[in-house]
């Protein structure tokens, strides 16, 4: 799930205003297997020997209502595999390094 906590741009991210909201569910986004991205950002199905940006965090604290209730709904933690979370600017961070 891809949330978002539009309260943060008005009110700044410590305000009691600014809580995270469902966006989008993420299978939407999966257009294929993209294992070497899975591995990479996650650690799933890690065969090319990545070292995961955001592997294993578990499910975060401050979530939304929605994905609370979505994550409940699959088992919580003791039956969903690899439960991570992973923020906009750490994949920003990422994505704009170079390669040389």
């Amino acid at each position: 799930m891809i949330e978002c906590r539009p309260g943060a741009r008005l009110w700044g991210p410590d305000d009691e205003d600014s809580v995270w909201q469902a966006a989008i569910a993420l299978f939407l986004l999966n257009r294929g297997n993209a294992y070497d991205g899975l591995a990479c950002l996650f650690g799933i199905r890690n065969s090319f020997g990545f070292r995961p940006l955001a592997e294993d965090r578990g499910f975060p604290d401050d979530s939304s209502d929605g994905l609370c209730g979505e994550f409940a709904a699959y088992g919580g933690p003791g039956d969903v595999h690899g439960t991570t979370w992973l923020t906009w600017v750490e994949l920003a961070a990422v994505g704009s390094r170079r390669v040389r």
